[in-house]
């Protein structure tokens, strides 16, 4: 009986993949507007890895993607910065209540006075780190707010290398800091600048760049050979990368050193999951900092709950923690099943519902 059950576990296992495989293939678009030329997901809980699976090109002329190619994983890099700073908070270094401005008042070019004007009057010194972590500072966004304005001073010089300076810069440039949406903790809205800010904060009191804390504090002691911040350190890794597309726009071509620290870091679905379990095993912050981080409150209508850096959704009825990415990127935890979810859709604007699509391959494990 036993050596049956064996043969029927040995069949079904290449047949379940053989469907995934069918499922990722259907969504592969080569010639449409918003091309998917390349679909990973990888999956697994406490009994090992259920889904690592790959389909398509890693470029629209290129060659076959590999499950391990790294990625961009864009927004999911705040996990990073908020696991920092929730760390910097247990090493008595901080407290999320702080107001940031006398942390970086000192820092000219941020003309903190100016940063957060909301009826002709200033509030950036009413902002807790807090309220940046979880997107309540009211800020705007280069990214969202003016996104037409933005992509087109992209695209003039796509080789441009981006300096935290430099993203400041076109904040004002763009006069954004009128055009903050509400006074700090009266509101909800998705913006980089509170991470931009964040950011500045870790260098500040670390004394180093941010590259480097998120290496020493993360990359190194986790032994994450595959992830890097991309256009800010020197990388030894040779893998190979997925290309990542803006419609039909090949970003991998683009230098995205403006992604900073609101969505720098390149990694591996391996390497992903290995941070998110950490993160979850209270190998990287304590319980109470963990418990704080996915105390997600609500956000705007028919956008998910937030927490700090973290997304909460569900899959398969299951709740997930986690953060998405720009260029259709996921890495998320359930802490009841203790699964890892994380999947690189290579495009930020399919033609099909990617929420749909991933739900179907996370029913489909049994």
């Amino acid at each position: 009986m036993k050596y049956i059950c064996l043969i029927l576990f040995s069949v079904m296992i290449p047949a379940n993949a053989q469907n995934i495989n069918q499922l990722l293939s259907s969504k592969l678009d080569s010639i449409s507007e918003n091309p998917v030329h390349s679909i990973s997901v990888y999956i697994k809980n406490q009994d090992g890895v259920l889904i690592d699976q790959v389909a398509g090109l890693r470029a629209k002329e290129g060659e076959k993607a590999l499950s391990t190619d790294q990625f961009r994983i864009a927004s999911s890099t705040k996990l990073f910065v908020s696991t920092i700073v929730l760390q910097l908070q247990e090493e008595g270094k901080l407290s999320l209540t702080d107001k940031v401005y006398p942390y970086l008042k000192d820092i000219e070019y941020l003309k903190l006075d100016e940063f957060h004007y909301y009826d002709n009057l200033a509030f950036a010194k009413e902002i807790s780190i807090e309220q940046l972590l979880s997107h309540k500072s009211g800020l705007a966004d280069i990214f969202n707010d003016k996104q037409e304005a933005f992509f087109e001073r992209v695209m003039q010089n796509p080789e441009r290398q981006y300096q935290p300076k430099d993203i400041v810069d076109l904040y004002f440039e763009f006069g954004l800091h009128k055009e903050t949406k509400y006074k700090p903790d009266e509101g909800w809205h998705y913006s980089d600048m509170n991470y931009v800010l964040l950011g500045l904060l870790i260098e500040k009191l670390e004394q180093k760049s941010l590259s480097q804390s998120i290496r020493d504090r993360i990359l190194s002691p986790l032994d994450l050979k595959d992830t890097y911040f991309e256009y800010y350190e020197k990388t030894e890794t040779n893998k190979a990368r997925l290309h990542q597309y803006i419609g039909n726009i090949d970003f991998d071509m683009v230098n995205t050193s403006f992604d900073w620290s609101g969505g720098g870091v390149v990694s591996t679905h391996q390497d992903l999951a290995t941070f998110i379990e950490a993160l979850f095993n209270k190998k990287l912050i304590s319980e109470t900092s963990l418990q704080k981080m996915i105390a997600v409150q609500p956000t705007i209508k028919d956008h998910l709950p937030y927490g700090l850096g973290v997304y909460k959704s569900v899959y398969n009825n299951h709740t997930f923690f986690g953060h998405y990415g720009f260029y259709g990127t996921y890495i998320g935890y359930c802490p009841r099943t203790k699964t890892v979810l994380s999947y690189c859709i290579s495009q930020a604007t399919p033609s099909f519902n990617t929420y749909e699509f991933v739900n179907a391959i996370v029913e489909s494990v049994k």
